[in-house]
C-alpha cells in the first residue's frame, strides 16, 4: 500500500505539473497577442485622421489649475498600481497553490481507502484453511486491479474534481476592488521646469544653454520667463506641454521647436495667459512642429510670428479649445497636412495667408475670425484640397477664401467681392433683417469678406454696405453664395 501510495502521488504531479506548463503556454499566447494589438493600436494612431481628432474625448480636468506643492512627479504615480497589481497576482497564486494541494490530498485518500478495503474483508472470512487458500488469490488480483483502477482514476480525475472534504482556505475569489488600469505615458507628469531659473524639477528633460530638450514621453508643466531661448521636443513618443504662464522669445528661432514627436499637445491652463515669439527661415514658425501640433485647454495663448508664420506643421494641426492670437509677418497659421478645429476662439491675422492648409481643412466647431494680407495672389482662408465646415462661426478678411465642399460641408457660406478693392482701414457690413452678421475691417487692404455660420441658411436675404456706401441686397442661394459688391 505504501509502494501503491507513492506511485499515486507521482502520477499527480506529473498530471498537474503538465496543467500549469500548458496554461504557461497559453498565456505566452496570449502575451503575444496583447503586445501585437498593442503595436497595431500605436500604428494607428500615427495615421490619426481629422475624423479621429473630432471624435477623442479627453479629461475634462486636464487644464484645471495646478496645485505645484502636492504634485506627484515622474514613476512615483504608477508605482500604487504596480503594488496592487503585483499584491493581487501573489493572493491569486497562494489561493491556487492551496487548492491544487487540496485536490491532491482527497485523491490520495480516496484511494488509500478504496485500496485497504479488500484486506479488511479477508480478514474476517471464517478459517476455513481450504477455503482461506481458494479465495486469496482472486483476492489478491482484484485488490491489485483495484489498485491499478484507481491510481489511474485519480491520476485522470483529481485536477478537476472538488476534493471530498472541505478546503482549509476560502476559495478563489475575484478582488473586491477594480484593477487600477495603467497610467497613459502621456500623462505621467515627468518634471515641472521653471523658466525663470532654467531649473527642472524631475527627469525626461534637459537645460543646455537656452535651451531645454525634452526627449521622453510624458507630460511637462511649464512656466515662467524666458528673454532668448526655446523649448525643444525631441522623441518619437507622445508629449504634452502644460502652459502654466509662459512667456519665451527667440530670436534667432522658434519659441518652442517639435524636431520629433508622436504628438505634440500644448494645453493652455485655465486662468493662465502665455505668449510665444520668434520664428526662422528654416523653421518657420513661432511654433514650428515637424508632426501633429494640438492645441487646447482654458487659457490665453498669444502667438507671435517675427521672421515667417506663427504656426506651422509639416504635418497637422488641431485646435480643440482655448483663447488663441496669432499674428504673422507671412501665415498666420499653416499646415502641410491638414488643420481641424472643434472648439475654441481664434484670432488668427497674417501679412499674406490668414489661415493656409496645403491639404484639407476641417472646422466643426468654435470661432475662427481671419485676416488675410492684400496681395491677390493669397488667401485670407485657404484649403488646397477638400474645406469641410459641420460646425462653428467663421468671418474672414481678405482677398480670397475658399468655398466649403457642398458634399462633405452642412453649413451655408457667403462671400462678397468688392471691386474696387477696400483700402485699409476700411469698414463693411454684411446684415440680415436689419441685424449685422459680420462688422468687418482691416488695417490692410482686402476685396473680400467671408462668412461661414448657423445664422445663414439657403434663401436668406442680406444687405452689403462699406464705408457708408450702400452696395444693396442679394440672396443666397444654395451652400456656396459669392456675389460681387460694386462695379
Amino acid at each position: 500500500m505504501k509502494y501503491a501510495r507513492n506511485w499515486l502521488d507521482l502520477l499527480l504531479v506529473l498530471a498537474l505539473t503538465g496543467s500549469m506548463a500548458g496554461c504557461g503556454s497559453k498565456q505566452e499566447e496570449l502575451a503575444g497577442d496583447t503586445e501585437t494589438t498593442a503595436a497595431v493600436q500605436e500604428e494607428e494612431e500615427d495615421d490619426a485622421s481629422p475624423e479621429d481628432y473630432l471624435k477623442e474625448t479627453d479629461d475634462p480636468d486636464d487644464d484645471k489649475p495646478i496645485d505645484l506643492e502636492n504634485l506627484v512627479i515622474g514613476t512615483q504615480a504608477t508605482a500604487p498600481a504596480a503594488a496592487s497589481t503585483a499584491e493581487s497576482a501573489a493572493t491569486v497564486q497562494t489561493t491556487a497553490s492551496s487548492a491544487a494541494s487540496g485536490q491532491t490530498s482527497a485523491a490520495s485518500s480516496a484511494a488509500a481507502q478504496q485500496t485497504d478495503a479488500p484486506e479488511q474483508q479477508a480478514a474476517v472470512k471464517p478459517s476455513d484453511t481450504q477455503a482461506a487458500q481458494s479465495s486469496a488469490q482472486p483476492a489478491a488480483t482484484q485488490a491489485a486491479q483495484t489498485v491499478t483502477q484507481t491510481t489511474a482514476q485519480a491520476a485522470t480525475q483529481a485536477p478537476t474534481q472538488p476534493p471530498t472534504e472541505p478546503p482549509t482556505e476560502p476559495p478563489t475569489e475575484p478582488p473586491t476592488e477594480a484593477p487600477t488600469e495603467p497610467i497613459d505615458p502621456e500623462d505621467v507628469v515627468m518634471a515641472v521646469i521653471d523658466l525663470n531659473k532654467m531649473g527642472i524639477d524631475g527627469s525626461g528633460a534637459a537645460v543646455n544653454g537656452n535651451v531645454i530638450t525634452i526627449t521622453q514621453a510624458g507630460t511637462y508643466i511649464v512656466s515662467g520667463y524666458l528673454g532668448d531661448g526655446m523649448i525643444e521636443v525631441s522623441t518619437t513618443e507622445k508629449v504634452k506641454l502644460k502652459l502654466n504662464g509662459v512667456d519665451i522669445t527667440n530670436s534667432t528661432g522658434p519659441a518652442v521647436l517639435v524636431t520629433d514627436a508622436k504628438r505634440l499637445t500644448m494645453t493652455l491652463i485655465e486662468g493662465t495667459v502665455n505668449s510665444l515669439t520668434g520664428g526662422s527661415a528654416a523653421h518657420d514658425g513661432a511654433i514650428f512642429s515637424n508632426d501633429t501640433l494640438e492645441i487646447k485647454g482654458a487659457g490665453t495663448l498669444y502667438v507671435n510670428g517675427t521672421v515667417e508664420h506663427g504656426i506651422s506643421s509639416d504635418d497637422d494641426i488641431v485646435v480643440k479649445n482655448g483663447d488663441i492670437y496669432v499674428n504673422a509677418v507671412k501665415t498666420g497659421m499653416m499646415a502641410n497636412d491638414d488643420i481641424t478645429v472643434s472648439g475654441g476662439t481664434l484670432h488668427v491675422t497674417g501679412s499674406t495667408n490668414g489661415m493656409k492648409s496645403k491639404g484639407t481643412m476641417h472646422i466643426a466647431g468654435g470661432s475662427l475670425w481671419v485676416t488675410g494680407g492684400p496681395k491677390e495672389t493669397k488667401s485670407g482662408l485657404y484649403s488646397a484640397t477638400t474645406f469641410t465646415v459641420t460646425g462653428g462661426d467663421i468671418y474672414v478678411i481678405g482677398c480670397d477664401a475658399s468655398a466649403p465642399d457642398a458634399a462633405t460641408s452642412t453649413q451655408c457660406a457667403l462671400a462678397v467681392k468688392f471691386v474696387p478693392s477696400l483700402a485699409g482701414g476700411s469698414s463693411a457690413c454684411i446684415s440680415s433683417g436689419g441685424v449685422a452678421l459680420f462688422d468687418a475691417y482691416s488695417d490692410m487692404a482686402y476685396n473680400t469678406v467671408f462668412i461661414c455660420s448657423p445664422d445663414i441658411w439657403d434663401g436668406m436675404e442680406f444687405n452689403v454696405s462699406a464705408n457708408g456706401v450702400d452696395y444693396g441686397v442679394f440672396n443666397t442661394a444654395g451652400m456656396m453664395t459669392n456675389v460681387t459688391a460694386g462695379s
